[in-house]
């Protein structure tokens, strides 16, 4: 359930929401393209009709996308604009944004729903074709607004309540890992804790945590131990290895002068 249970995978789900509607309406324009093209430039430029059909697309996709992404934060920008230095025209200019582009979307609708009926074959299966179309279009107009305000909601939320997030979750991290301590607890402590005396848990935490740095020392002692001895063998082996010079041989020994100036070396007999 974490897995789901995410904020950014919320976030996502929202985003994948927007782009899908606009590419929802952009699809039901490029009808509007294709007939003009058709309709009145074919016969003097050909593939008219295909440039108009992707051009009608683009136009609807951007003009979805830059509602449910951005018009809030335009919305600031332009209140903030219009309070410091407008004539009130800024404001009007922005709320006629956003009833050109809801404009649009709406004849689009009505444009392909116009279409479907004018189509031949049967006039209640087109009709009902239309109002099912229609209805999916102004469903996902009314949706992306909502999921729009909310997402900018959730980007731009205020930061106490991330910080009452973030110490809520500090909270649950800590009851978490306190869990590993459970099973050391004694009878006693078991009843502090079911008496709301948590503490119980900090003394078995403690302890191991005592016992495991005991450990650690004990292990470090002996590694330094064991250098010892051996930097200590070592030594002996790399002193006893050294060959020996002059001055250690047993004829120089010998043939050592006294303190009368004579040699010690043996008479020959």
């Amino acid at each position: 359930m974490k897995l789901f249970h995410n904020k950014f995978i919320g976030k996502a789900l929202a985003v994948l929401f927007g782009v899908g509607a606009a590419g929802y309406l952009a699809w039901t324009f490029s009808y509007f393209g294709a007939w003009i093209g058709a309709t009145f430039l074919d016969q003097t430029l050909p593939g008219a009709a295909l440039t108009l059909t992707i051009f009608c697309a683009v136009v609807m996709l951007l003009a979805v996308l830059y509602v449910f992404f951005y018009i809030e934060y335009a919305k600031e920008d332009v209140e903030a604009y219009e309070y410091d230095r407008g004539d009130g025209s800024f404001i009007k200019a922005f709320r006629g944004l956003k009833r050109g582009v809801l404009g649009l979307e709406l004849f689009s609708l009505l444009f392909r729903f116009v279409q479907l009926l004018i189509m031949p074959g049967s006039w209640a299966a087109h009709l009902a074709l239309g109002l099912a179309m229609a209805g999916v279009g102004f469903a996902l107009l009314y949706l992306a607004h909502l999921f729009g305000k909310t997402l900018h909601a959730q980007v731009n939320r205020p930061y106490e309540v991330e910080a009452e997030r973030l110490s809520n979750d500090a909270g649950n991290e800590v009851i978490n890992k306190s869990r590993k301590h459970f099973k050391g607890l004694s009878v006693d402590q078991l009843r502090r804790v079911a008496n709301g005396d948590f503490s119980a848990l900090d003394d078995v935490r403690d302890a191991n945590e005592q016992e495991r740095l005991d450990a650690a020392d004990d292990a470090a002692q002996k590694r330094a131990d064991w250098q010892a001895r051996k930097g200590k063998a070592k030594s002996a082996m790399t002193k006893f290895l050294t060959p020996r010079g002059r001055d250690d041989s047993p004829v120089d020994f010998f043939e050592q002068p006294s303190h009368n100036g004579h040699s010690k070396r043996p008479a020959n007999f």
